[in-house]
This record gives C-alpha cells, sequence and structure tokens, in this order.
C-alpha cells in the first residue's frame, strides 16, 4: 500500500501497536540507515541489505529510489523488519520512491523521519552522478556516511578525497571497497616486517597491479586498483615528483620520479568487477640484489599466493585464504565503527595526484557548453 510521507509514522505506529498485542514485543532501535538508491536496478539489492543489516543492528531503515516521470510525487511503503526464523521486530522498514521533480524534495523529507537522539547512518548506493547536489544535501544530517568506490568511475576518487576533506568535523566517511582492500593491504605491509627488508620499501622501482575490469571498462584502472596504489604511495612515499601517463587499450603506466607503475586488465568472471588479481613490487633493480614481492589470486578467487624474495632473507611462498565479504557485512562492520579515517583519507588524496591526469572530473557540465 502507498503511502503519503504523513501517514508514514502513523502506519509505523499501528504496526508496532499490533505487534505489541500479539507477542508484547518491545520497540528497540538504535540507529536510523538511509539508503540513497541511485539507479533504481540497485533498490532490491539496497532492500535485502539492509533487512539483513536490521537483524544485527535493530534500526530505522529507510531505502529511498527516484524515477523519472512528469508529475512529481513522493510516496512511501511502511512495514517492520522480520526476522527469517521468526521472533520480535528488529526495526521499521520504510521504502520512499521519488518521481521527477519530486527528488529535490528528498533531503527534508527524509530528515522528517529520521529518529531523534540517534545515530544517523546514509548509504549512497551505486555511482555518484555528475553535477548533482542531492549527495551533499543528503549528508547534512548524517553521523556516518557509507559509498562502495568500487561501483564509480575512477575520476570518482578525487570526489570522494574532497568529500573526505569537506567530512571532517561533521560526519566519519566510509567506503565499503576500503574495507575489502584491508586484507590485501595486511599482505603486502608483511612484505617488509622482517628487518632485513625494511630497507626494500625505500628503493621501489616498479610496482604492477592487475585486476578484473567491469565490462565495457575504460578507465585505465579499476576504483579499487588506484584506491590501493593510492595506499601504497602514501605507505610507502612513493613518487614526489611528477606524475606521467602512458596507456595502451587493456593497460596503463605511470611514472612518479624513479618509481613505474602499471594497471593491466585481466578480465575474470569469478570475482567482483575492478578486483585485484596479482600485485607485484620490484626494489633495488640498480643494485646486485634485487628484490621482488607478488601476491597473486590462484583459481580459487578466495587463495592467495604470497611470495618474498629477497637475497639474505629466504622466505618459502605461503598460500592463504582470504574470505570475501558481502555488503551486508561490511555495511555492519562500518555501523561497529563509526570513526574517521585518517589513512583513508590520505590514500584518497595521493590517489587523486596520481589519477587526476589520466581520469580528470569533468569541470563543466556537458549541458552547458
Amino acid at each position: 500500500m502507498r503511502l503519503s510521507l504523513d501517514a508514514v509514522e502513523r502506519e509505523i505506529g499501528r504496526l508496532w501497536e499490533e505487534e505489541a498485542r500479539r507477542s508484547k514485543a518491545a520497540r528497540v532501535e538504535l540507529l536510523t540507515l538511509v539508503a540513497l538508491v541511485n539507479e533504481p536496478g540497485l533498490f532490491d539489492r539496497a532492500v535485502n541489505v539492509v533487512a539483513q543489516v536490521a537483524r544485527v543492528q535493530p534500526s530505522r531503515t529507510m531505502v529511498v529510489v527516484w524515477k523519472d516521470g512528469a508529475a512529481p510525487t513522493i510516496t512511501a511503503d511502511a512495514a517492520l523488519h522480520q526476522p527469517p526464523a521468526g521472533g520480535a521486530p528488529c526495526g521499521d522498514a520504510i521504502t520512499i520512491e521519488a518521481i521527477g521533480a519530486a527528488r529535490e524534495w528528498l533531503p527534508q523529507n527524509i530528515d522528517r523521519l529520521i529518529l531523534s537522539d540517534l545515530p544517523v547512518c546514509l548509504w549512497w548506493v551505486g555511482d555518484l552522478p555528475d553535477f548533482d547536489d542531492l549527495f551533499d544535501r543528503a549528508v547534512l544530517s548524517a553521523d556516518l556516511v557509507v559509498v562502495n568506490s568500487g561501483e564509480m568511475d575512477l575520476r570518482d576518487i578525487e570526489k570522494l578525497s574532497s568529500i573526505a576533506g569537506h567530512s571532517r568535523g561533521r560526519y566519519a566517511l566510509a567506503d565499503l571497497t576500503w574495507i575489502r582492500l584491508r586484507p590485501l593491504q595486511e599482505l603486502v605491509a608483511r612484505f617488509f616486517d622482517d628487518p632485513g627488508c625494511t630497507r626494500c620499501a625505500r628503493s621501489v622501482d616498479r610496482v604492477t597491479i592487475e585486476f578484473s575490469p567491469r565490462e565495457g571498462e575504460l578507465d585505465v584502472a579499476s576504483t579499487q586498483a588506484g584506491l590501493l596504489f593510492g595506499w601504497m604511495a602514501h605507505a610507502l612515499s612513493l613518487g614526489a615528483g611528477s606524475v606521467e601517463w602512458r596507456r595502451g587499450p587493456t593497460w596503463g603506466e605511470v611514472t612518479l620520479g624513479k618509481v613505474v607503475a602499471r594497471f593491466e586488465h585481466r578480465p575474470r568472471r569469478d570475482v567482483l568487477p575492478g578486483a585485484i588479481l596479482r600485485v607485484a613490487i620490484e626494489c633495488g633493480g640498480a643494485t646486485a640484489s634485487p628484490s621482488r614481492f607478488e601476491i597473486e589470486r590462484q583459481d580459487d578467487p578466495q587463495v592467495f599466493k604470497w611470495s618474498r624474495e629477497v637475497a639474505g632473507a629466504p622466505t618459502p611462498p605461503q598460500t592463504l585464504r582470504v574470505g570475501e565479504h558481502d555488503e551486508a557485512a561490511l555495511l555492519i562492520r562500518c555501523l561497529g565503527r563509526p570513526k574517521a579515517d585518517p589513512l583513508l583519507e590520505a590514500s584518497l588524496a595521493a590517489a587523486t595526484r596520481i589519477i587526476r591526469p589520466i581520469a580528470p572530473r569533468l569541470s563543466v557540465s556537458p549541458a552547458s557548453r
């Protein structure tokens, strides 16, 4: 049943009263989770994810979508989150649909339905559109803002870096792709944790990152690959000099001072689009004892081979299983630590400096040219 927004609170209250009479269940909600769905095709996925989150973190959830249309209207549906195995409801499940120009009315109407005196998490689902202020207006009431850079274009890393800078003192920014990168970051950090290998971090010559591109990928690297290299550039202090790019149809190579980084497309169907398949680091090429470090995804997409070849520090290769968290699990992790991440901010800034020459943000709206 479609409701006007004015009727949502009454309907939610009625549903909880019925539930209290039926099961004596108490109403418990810890936060408001708002999912702004940038593409209608992602709506069902978002509804499923917030339902899973509510079972762990009882919440009022709002899944908001917009569609083209002539007559501007906003309508809603209201229900309670019901655990699959029965038991007490675990929150309010609200869906909102805006048609046409009513999209512009969403921020103030969402604010009316936010639970007072409780944290607010805003999850932007999908790509960040160019020349659009809905995101900027919607985050004003948020304590935590969650994005997934893996669903964005490479040039959006620069916008995310700007968002991270503007978020200071206002809200915490989290990125689901950044969380997915943590196991790889830990494996890269392990390359240099032995005293005999630490010196190699100061003599990096070449980095190669292979990734599985999205279908029809035109960017030189996936956002995940760009973000990983931004983190490496920050952590290893790579290439403080000028940035020079050259590229081919399925590869790109950037020179940062004395360091060369190469990004290569390697399509693979059993991993998420943009996923990292291989990372190789070469150090000390001008010395008599060059070193090589490599992480490569195996036939099992959750298994990686880790290897390190350093003179005087023999290390047998290792095979490790790295679990893949789904979107709901990643979102729950964000809610469990709603704090600003200085390392994410620094990595976005480093990636922006490197990527800008090859994937610049549009400065002029195409419609205004």
